[in-house]
């Protein structure tokens, strides 16, 4: 027997040894779990083509409309159109993915009750009342 090995280190047998590194692992599964949980709980509510009306009622009343693109691809053929006046289209060629633009309405348009936006040819349409 050499000098090492003469049983003189004594470990308790009833007492189990930690892994830490498996507990550090499961940590970090469990942490990738809840992350791709909020994830998905935040962002799949909010997916597609959005509109928001910001309308500030001080001396000079301005108005300005965003539109939100939430999905991860491009969409194309973006058209805003005012209260079903078909004869004035306001056209972007493309968005892209998770992006956002602002529009003004034109002087005649002020007085908007509705706003619809279409992309994609006809395939995504949002309708905002005001």
């Amino acid at each position: 027997m050499g000098r090492w090995d003469d049983e003189w280190h004594y470990e308790r047998k009833d007492k189990k040894k930690r892994d830490w590194i498996r507990i550090a692992r499961y940590a970090i599964y469990g942490g990738f779990a809840i992350v791709a949980i909020v994830v998905l709980l935040v962002f799949i509510p909010r997916a597609g083509l959005t509109v928001e009306i910001n309308e500030t009622g001080e001396a000079l009343s301005t108005i300005s409309i965003k539109i939100n693109n939430n999905n991860p691809q491009e969409i194309h053929d973006v058209t805003i159109t005012f209260d079903n006046n078909t004869g004035k289209k306001q056209v972007y060629n493309s968005m892209g993915p998770f992006s956002s633009i602002f529009v003004t309405p034109e002087k005649d348009d002020l007085d908007f009750q509705k706003i619809i936006v279409t992309a994609d040819n006809g395939k995504l349409q949002t309708i905002k009342y005001r």
